[in-house]
């Protein structure tokens, strides 16, 4: 088919550049300079932006959580993927754990033929079924619901020796909250004697030092997983002696690893293997296992798939020992341009109509560039979980290295200015009509807590907004700011809130060569193509296509343009 745009019929068109700003986990919260870093860091210019857009009809709030972004329920807080799937579609797609659920309510997820092949064929032949991912209710990458009823039906097929590998959350949920996450599974594998399974868990460590990197910003991190839970083995360098590595619970594990290092909090939680009163692991694999990854968000996901999938002449990353021939899947396939894993239980949603492929086929030259940490956002997860360009000829993307997870909260200015030095410089070529960046600190510092670190990466951003809209103004373009999800502005001073929220996002445009001739639709009227409760980050794109020029296809949620 063909993505070539046609004109507004009325003429209108900016002729830009427009710079969509995402500022990654930057939510609407309370004004309360006690609970929200964003008020407390009291972001001037960004203040200052949003009080002129005000002024000029050119502001609105828009949802980012629940339905707005296809997650089941108003209670389902956004997180970065789901948001860049929504902004780069124009569309709402039903998203992972939505997926999921409604496989489960159907049973369709226990007759597909991957279903049979992984858990089917190695309970015919009595072998171990191992199971792994973030073990939590946050609802981001996982759902312990969803890995009890995993654990369920692989028991109905017949599965009689099960391995469970936990990786703690204390990001999208309370940053200590692991030991209730445990005791829940190990309730739910010791009610499975009763039908004669042998179901334990044999290893874990906290998501961010163990398995669930991303964007290969640090192999490390995937390397101690693969160790403790396919060799049982935890590395030299994470053994000493206040923190033996080998323990006989899962409880008694995370408990020495508080004692020892009580900063690191689950997150951070060193890997363990668990032993049996020999000593020897009691989970390590073996040809003829089984292995499934029960996260159903792709970008943590992937690395660790290749590690199980890839042959050892494409796998180059570090030294995997003797690999184990096992069957391997994935919840959902988390790549699905490249296809990994090859095998997944539940068919991830088919995204179409981007709005790259319509501005790239319409002859709009695009530019995106993020920190390593979320370069994927602006572009696999923009592009509708496709990797690579869409049209090289006509778009560059840009990557600024990330500073290693753990220096995140020291150093909450990240790499903000690099990444606004990359992204003036791209403006000052002039190639380019619409150019997307996204700003991680909001969310990566969110995450850790620290209220004091929060502020400091607002006051960051503030000092790196004013320069982009310098830029911007030079070019008499158009900045649209706003945001993926909430996070950064609801925090307290104990460092108990990490996660993301339910808060609505700003969607603020400072236009340099405005009339007046359009406003935004204002926050009482509800078009239809907004949905029931206002505008969403889905109507995004069709936004972008108006002040462009264009008309958005019928297919897409409904610009907030509203010409006079």
């Amino acid at each position: 088919m063909s993505y070539k745009l046609s004109a507004l019929p009325s003429g209108f068109r900016k002729e830009g550049p427009i710079v969509l700003c995402i500022l990654d986990g930057y939510g609407l919260g309370k004004d309360d300079p006690s609970a929200n870093p964003i008020v407390a860091a009291h972001p001037t210019y960004i203040n200052d932006l949003i009080e002129k857009s005000k002024s000029a009809g050119l502001y609105k709030q828009i949802r980012a959580h629940g339905p707005a972004v296809g997650l089941p329920s108003e209670s389902d807080m956004g997180n970065s993927e789901v948001g860049h799937n929504a902004m780069g579609a124009g569309q709402i797609y039903s998203q992972g754990t939505m997926l999921v659920d409604e496989s489960f309510k159907t049973g369709r997820m226990f007759k597909t033929e991957n279903w049979k092949t992984v858990v089917g064929e190695t309970a015919s032949h009595s072998g171990t079924l191992h199971m792994f991912g973030l073990l939590s209710d946050g609802n981001i990458h996982s759902h312990i619901g969803q890995v009890e009823q995993l654990i369920d039906g692989a028991v109905e097929t017949g599965i009689k020796t099960l391995r469970i590998h936990v990786l703690l959350d204390g990001r999208d949920v309370p940053p200590e909250s692991g030991l209730k996450y445990i005791d829940m599974i190990e309730a739910k594998l010791a009610s499975l004697a009763a039908k004669g399974v042998d179901a334990k868990i044999a290893s874990g460590g906290g998501r961010m030092y163990v398995t669930m990197d991303r964007y290969n910003s640090d192999w490390n991190i995937v390397r101690r997983g693969w160790n403790s839970m396919v060799h049982g083995i935890v590395e030299e360098a994470d053994i000493s002696d206040k923190y033996k590595g080998y323990y006989h619970s899962a409880r008694e594990a995370i408990e020495a690893c508080r004692a020892a290092f009580p900063d690191k909090k689950d997150q951070y939680n060193l890997p363990f293997v668990i032993v049996d009163e020999a000593g020897s692991p009691i989970g390590k694999m073996k040809d003829g296992d089984a292995v499934i990854n029960w996260n159903f968000r792709g970008d943590r996901a992937i690395q660790i798939s290749k590690a199980f999938e890839l042959p050892d002449t494409e796998f180059t990353f570090f030294d995997r020992g003797t690999k184990p021939k096992v069957r391997y899947a994935g919840l959902l396939e988390y790549d699905t341009e490249v296809h990994i894993p090859s095998q997944f239980l539940v068919p991830p949603p088919e995204i179409s109509h981007t709005l790259s492929q319509y501005l790239l086929a319409s002859g709009v030259p695009s530019y995106a560039i993020a920190e390593t940490h979320k370069f994927g956002h602006v572009t696999f997860f923009w592009n509708g979980n496709k990797s690579g360009y869409i049209d090289e000829a006509h778009e560059l993307y840009e990557v600024v290295p990330s500073l290693p997870n753990s220096e995140t909260e020291t150093h909450p200015e990240m790499k903000a200015k690099e990444v606004t030095d990359k992204l003036v410089a791209a403006l000052e070529s002039k190639k380019y009509r619409f150019l997307r960046v996204n700003y991680a600190n909001g969310d990566m510092v969110g995450h850790t807590g620290n209220f004091d670190s929060c502020v400091k990466c607002v006051q960051c951003l503030d000092r790196e907004i004013a320069r982009l809209d310098a830029a911007v103004r030079a070019q008499n373009g158009i900045l649209i700011i706003t945001a993926d999800h909430g996070n950064v502005e609801d925090k307290d001073h104990k460092g108990s809130k990490t996660s993301h929220t339910c808060a609505p996002v700003l969607f603020s445009v400072t236009d340099y060569t405005y009339k007046g001739e359009y406003t935004l639709i204002p926050d009482s009227v509800k078009p239809d193509g907004e949905g029931k409760e206002g505008a969403g980050l889905s109507n995004i794109a069709a936004t972008v296509m108006n002040l462009l020029g264009f008309e958005a296809p019928d297919v897409y949620r409904k610009s907030m343009i509203q010409l006079k």
